[in-house]
């Protein structure tokens, strides 16, 4: 759920979800029972509250990169900048050179 710049996360599992709901209903229920609705109603809330405290959390987003007039960053996250390789080193040696006649290794073992 999107409320502006912030997410609702959930980060329960829902057996204590389920457990919060049956006990919220069953207070529901007994309040309704023995015609005590009020503090019946007060201890669901409650349960409630508490359920929501523990599993629900409220994550602020931040822009990935600000534009160039300082407002939101530009559109397409789909479309990446390409990769520019690196600077060569002297000589064009990019590959290690292998030893002649390797004294361990695999080379050993056969």
């Amino acid at each position: 759920m999107r409320l502006g710049r912030t997410v609702l996360t959930y980060r329960g599992c829902v057996r204590w979800s389920a457990a919060a709901g049956v006990a919220a209903s069953g207070l529901l229920t007994g309040g309704a029972i023995t015609g005590l609705l009020l503090p019946g109603g007060a201890a669901a809330t409650l349960v409630a509250l508490v359920w929501a405290a523990f599993t629900l959390r409220v994550i602020r987003l931040a822009p990935a990169c600000p534009g160039p007039d300082g407002g939101p960053g530009p559109g397409g996250a789909g479309v990446r900048e390409p990769r520019r390789p690196g600077p060569c080193p002297p000589g064009g040696a990019i590959a290690l050179p292998l030893p002649e006649d390797p004294s361990g290794g695999a080379a050993a073992l056969a």
